[in-house]
């Protein structure tokens, strides 16, 4: 198949940032992307505009579809306490704080970072605005020396890479591992000899759902005389009886544990956290970005909707979610293994259905996206090439009836995924039925 030619960048000056766009357009890496985009623009789903929400059915490019892509598991960005806070808050403090924390806090912001260590069990509680922002400020900020050691899970968040990238630049050092295989893990650790160092693993992983065996870990880190550091983003709220999250689940306490985790998942609100020991916290006060002049804390509003949330998710209503949420997880997981899809067993709330190779992946969710369904079709590079997955995030707003509508799209993918042998051959019909089949070149106009 001859690839369509592409459209080049129109520069309207000529100044050194014009030249420099010139150039990248031309690259190797500038063209594959762009000309992969291009081949598979009736198919996925990247810049959509979502202009309706009610419950977890949302209106996305003037379709109405069900939402099983959000994050938010519990619920709780509709919960009527949490938005009754963030629009009492705006009344109340405004929209801005006006200052850095350097200079002042409001008493809800530190209300908030003491709810958080209750809720976790931790001594105390540093909040930002986002996990990237607490990765890049606490990783240099402990690890940034030379004789430091990073054993960083291949596997683990994007941000977590990056941040551990910058502590290089202060001396520290990178050996990426496989937490998935334990016995090589510790042998690489125990090789290693690191004077300081850390195991930086997430909690919950985005894209599949498991959790690492934190208890192993812990051990193993006491052992090695290293830090246990944890992005729970995914799990704080979620797992453990009392929403503790990954460690609460394993039974790991934070004596020798970082934990960072987001406001923006199962609390459905804004920011991210780091917390811990009491002197842990201390130490990365002073280091802060968000306590120099230049730094700034949450909204107000931002910080009385988390409040809510966590409460709420402190309380026997939130026991209640978590473990409706656990048994939704449980049935969606058994419904897709006997419809023949594979699934691994689990009570998370990120369900992934393998699907195969990167343009079937893409097809099955703009199939289902067409069926009435959101969920993230997942490929390379979140995941190697080949081993493409369907992303289903199932919350406490999906009624019985959005379930069941789940299914039927499931059961109606089950039927059209081996309708083709040929994924091109597939996506060349598709276009068709689309109207779009000059994506395709005149190769495929007559199937």
């Amino acid at each position: 198949m001859k690839p369509r030619s592409l459209p080049k960048l129109i520069l309207h000056e000529s100044s050194p940032l014009s030249r420099l766009l010139g150039a990248r357009q031309h690259g190797e890496e500038f063209t594959r992307a762009r000309r992969f985009g291009h081949l598979l623009e009736p198919f996925h789903l990247k810049y959509m505009v979502t202009s309706e929400v009610n419950g977890r059915r949302c209106v996305v490019n003037g379709k109405s579809v069900l939402h099983f892509a959000s994050s938010n598991y519990l619920g709780l960005e509709q919960h009527p306490e949490v938005l009754y806070a963030a629009k009492r808050a705006i009344d109340e403090l405004g929209t801005e704080t006006g200052c850095s924390r350097l200079t002042s806090s409001h008493s809800n912001i530190l209300e908030l970072e003491s709810g958080i260590s209750e809720l976790l069990g931790t001594d105390s509680t540093l909040v930002g605005h986002t996990t990237a922002q607490i990765h890049f400020e606490t990783i240099p900020a402990l690890f940034g020396e030379p004789d430091s050691v990073l054993f960083l899970d291949k596997h683990s968040s994007r941000e977590m890479h990056h941040a551990c990238a910058a502590a290089t630049a202060k001396g520290a050092r990178i050996v990426r591992v496989d937490v998935s295989d334990p016995p090589a893990l510790a042998r690489i650790v125990k090789t290693e000899r690191a004077k300081r160092g850390a195991l930086l693993v997430d909690g919950v992983y985005s894209v599949h759902g498991h959790s690492p065996d934190l208890q192993l870990l812990d051990e193993l880190c006491r052992e090695a005389e290293i830090v246990l550091y944890v992005d729970d983003t995914h799990g704080v709220g979620v797992l453990g009886a009392s929403g503790g999250g990954t460690a609460e689940a394993y039974g790991v306490g934070t004596g020798n544990l970082v934990l960072v985790g987001s406001l923006q998942k199962a609390f459905g609100a804004y920011g991210a956290f780091v917390t811990g020991s009491a002197p842990l916290v201390e130490l990365l006060r002073l280091a802060s970005l968000g306590y120099s002049p230049a730094g700034t804390s949450l909204q107000p509003s931002a910080v009385e909707g988390a409040l809510a949330s966590v409460r709420i998710s402190r309380s026997p209503e939130g026991r209640r979610l978590r473990a409706r949420l656990a048994e939704t997880s449980r049935q969606v997981r058994a419904r897709l293994q006997d419809m023949g899809f594979v699934v691994p067993p689990g009570d998370s709330p990120i369900i992934p259905v393998s699907i195969g190779r990167d343009l079937k992946t893409l097809m099955a969710g703009r199939k289902l996206f067409d069926l009435g369904v959101l969920v993230s079709s997942v490929s390379f590079p979140e995941v190697p090439h080949g081993r493409g997955v369907l992303r289903i995030s199932v919350t406490t707003l999906h009624s019985a009836e959005d379930l069941e509508a789940l299914f039927e799209a499931f059961r109606e993918l089950r039927h059209y995924l081996p309708k083709y042998e040929n994924p091109l051959r597939q996506a060349a019909h598709m276009a068709i039925e689309a109207g779009k089949a000059k994506w395709f070149g005149s190769a495929y106009g007559g199937l």
